[in-house]
This record gives C-alpha cells, structure tokens and sequence, in this order.
C-alpha cells in the first residue's frame, strides 16, 4: 500500500487498507462498546480530508468499532459543507488546513448549518494558534498527528457525547491560548463579517483581485475595497500583513 503524503503519526492506516483487508478478515475484528446496548443507534460519522488514503483507512476502521458508522465521505471543504448539510451526522472528522480543505472555515459553517453535529478536527498541527483557533470555530475536538487509532476512536464517543475532547499534548496549549486571548482582549479576527473573512482567506492564499471577484461574483473594485476595509480593521498594511495574520488566524494554510 502506498503511504505517501500521509503523515507520519497517521500510518497506522495502512492497516485498514481496502487493499490490503479485501478478502481478510485479517486487522478487521470488531470492536465492541461498553455503553452500547442493541438499542442504542451507532455514532453517524462523516469524514473530511484531501488525504484519500487516510480517508479510505477511516472508512474501513470506524465500521468495525460496534457502536460507530460511516455515513459519508469529503475530500475537499465545500463537500465537507454540503454533505453534513444533507446527511446530518452525529461527528464531522474534518482535516485541519490541508490541500482543498480549510478546517477552520469548513468548522465554522458545518457548526452554523447543523449545529447538532459534532465537529473533530484532525490535524498534523499542534501549535497553540491551530488549536484555539480550531475550538474558536466551533470545533468540540482536536486530535494530534501523534495519535493511535484508540484515541481517534474514544475523542469520537466523548464528542458524540456533548464533551470535549483534546490530545494530552495540546491541553496546556489550549489553556495557555485562552489566558492569552484574555490578556491581550479582543481577537481582532471577530472585527470581520463572513464576506471578509472569505476574501481574507481568498487573498492569502494567493489570489488576485479579478481572480476573487470571479469567484464571488463581484467586481474587482468592491474586492478592492473590501481589502482596504479588512486592512483597517486588522491594522495592517499591505498584502504581506493579510497573510501573515490570515495564516497565524488559521484562515489560511501555510500549504494554500
């Protein structure tokens, strides 16, 4: 099976490999919950990531835990958005900043379409600003590349739950983040509407006036203009600050 480009700490997914599980019952033994009774309904989860070897390896592992099950897959943000728009899930597993998937803003609009729906963010970042950035989005976990499958599991019971779930080696920075954003007051990121925050993420992640407006349907001035808003709301000063703040905010990748 072919791993590249999966993250290192992920490689236990190549045990549940379609490929290598077809025709074996080899690595595919189920798992069984303590708290389930035949009464209760499975955890419905939906898995959201541009890596397919990954999301493949999720699909075949969830569905041998008893009390969990997979009802749709994404490879990319606007996916991740429609289908837990249609399907509804219990768990959303959304990749945090990945090519084709902005975590934080896909967390963000699946907890305003369907707020019932629990969001896991799965990520190879454990920096402080990923983290409490994640949680600011609505995000009810966050687990870490360092992770086991065992982990994955249980941070999807406990959200499933109403809980909140984070590694241990993220915990203290979630801490340390909140007694920050306390200290220094407000984030300057909730002085944006939703309009500019997408042409924030739009803009930092390389795209032109005219490209932006194509994409909005908007005119090249207005975008113009909606940059010089979101420059003065944020105390910047050119394209290089929007970048800078878009990708330390979590709206856009360093891999954009």
């Amino acid at each position: 099976m072919q791993t590249q480009g999966l993250p290192a700490d992920f490689r236990w997914a190549a045990r549940y490999s379609p490929a290598r599980s077809a025709g074996s019952n080899v690595g595919m033994k189920r798992r069984t919950s303590k708290t389930r009774t035949p009464s209760t309904p499975p955890i419905r989860v939906l898995i959201a990531d541009s890596h397919a070897v990954l999301v493949d390896a999720l699909q075949v592992l969830l569905p041998t835990v008893e009390d969990l099950a997979v009802v749709g897959c994404a490879h990319d943000e606007v996916g991740a958005i429609n289908l837990a728009a249609s399907l509804r899930p219990d768990v959303a597993i959304v990749a945090l900043n990945v090519p084709g998937m902005n975590g934080i803003e896909a967390t963000r609009e699946i907890r305003k379409r369907v707020p019932d729906t629990h969001v896991l963010v799965l990520s190879t970042h454990a920096g402080a600003e990923y983290v409490y950035q994640a949680f600011r989005a609505g995000a009810d976990g966050y687990v870490v590349k360092d992770s086991g499958a065992a982990e994955v599991i249980e941070a999807i019971r406990r959200i499933s739950q109403g809980k909140r779930y984070m590694s241990e080696t993220v915990s203290t920075l979630v801490i340390g983040g909140i007694a920050a954003d306390r200290h220094d007051g407000e984030n300057p990121l909730g002085r944006l509407t939703d309009r500019e925050r997408v042409v924030l993420r739009l803009t930092a992640e390389g795209n032109s006036s005219a490209a932006t407006a194509r994409f909005l349907g908007l005119s090249p001035k207005t975008v113009e203009s909606y940059r010089s808003r979101i420059m003065r709301k944020l105390e910047v000063r050119d394209i290089t600050g929007l970048v800078k703040f878009a990708i330390r905010n979590g709206i856009a990748s360093v891999d954009a």
